[in-house]
């Protein structure tokens, strides 16, 4: 029986990595470096799936300098010892070599720098299952979700996108799909809702890696 599907993309956050702690920690320490306080833990989750830049923008009123600051601030952080502070997934990594061993592309697409989702690959031993990483540069502060999608599938040679297929945690994620011509799983085990889900008209909406890897194959 042949896949549903011979390209797919993963979000990073949220969806192949349990990213928070080192998020959080990193983020308490820019506030902190700005002689302010952190907000609770409801809002720094907001930070994660859209861009920094965006975040600090739209959340706290920073501009410009500030931005640049904060972000400066954040990274120092979480390039010293954040990005450690996460763990994938139960069943990501089998999911990951499974399709890589069946033939399906895959990719990230996804906010993050580039950089760091490399290097959380290759700790944990699955760069090889990965074909393609899509993510952001340091300076890149509009890191649109659907240009990062359609880079992705253009670097994975996808000539049918009807047989593509974008798996993501947040609202951002759909949308990016839907921008690319694609469709979405939705995963609840990230950091969006059901709610949000619905209301962004993602095709798919599960509850586990089991369920992603069953939409993939068409079981």
């Amino acid at each position: 029986m042949k896949n549903r599907f011979d390209s797919v993309l993963f979000d990073f956050d949220g969806t192949l990595v349990d990213s928070s702690e080192g998020i959080f920690n990193s983020l308490i320490y820019a506030f902190e470096q700005d002689g302010k306080e952190a907000p609770d833990r409801d809002i720094l989750r907001k930070f994660i799936g859209p861009p920094l830049y965006e975040s600090f923008k739209t959340l706290f009123g920073y501009d410009g300098d500030e931005i640049d600051f904060m972000i400066k601030k954040y990274r120092e952080r979480y390039s010293e010892k954040g990005y450690l502070e996460a763990s994938f997934y139960d069943g990501i990594p089998e999911l990951l070599k499974e399709l890589h061993e069946k033939g399906i592309k895959t990719a990230t697409a996804s906010s993050k720098p580039t950089v760091f989702i490399k290097k959380m690959l290759e700790v944990n031993g699955l760069s090889e299952y990965v074909d393609y990483v899509g993510g952001t540069l340091f300076d890149n502060k509009e890191s649109g979700k659907t240009a990062i999608i359609n880079n992705a599938l253009q670097e994975l040679g996808c000539t049918d996108k009807a047989r593509a297929l974008m798996v993501g945690d947040r609202k951002f994620d759909i949308d990016g799909a839907k921008g690319a011509g694609i469709k979405t799983v939705a995963v609840l085990y990230g950091f969006g809702s059901r709610e949000e889900f619905m209301e962004h008209e993602a095709e798919y909406i599960v509850k586990n890696t089991a369920e992603v890897r069953k939409i993939i194959f068409g079981e």
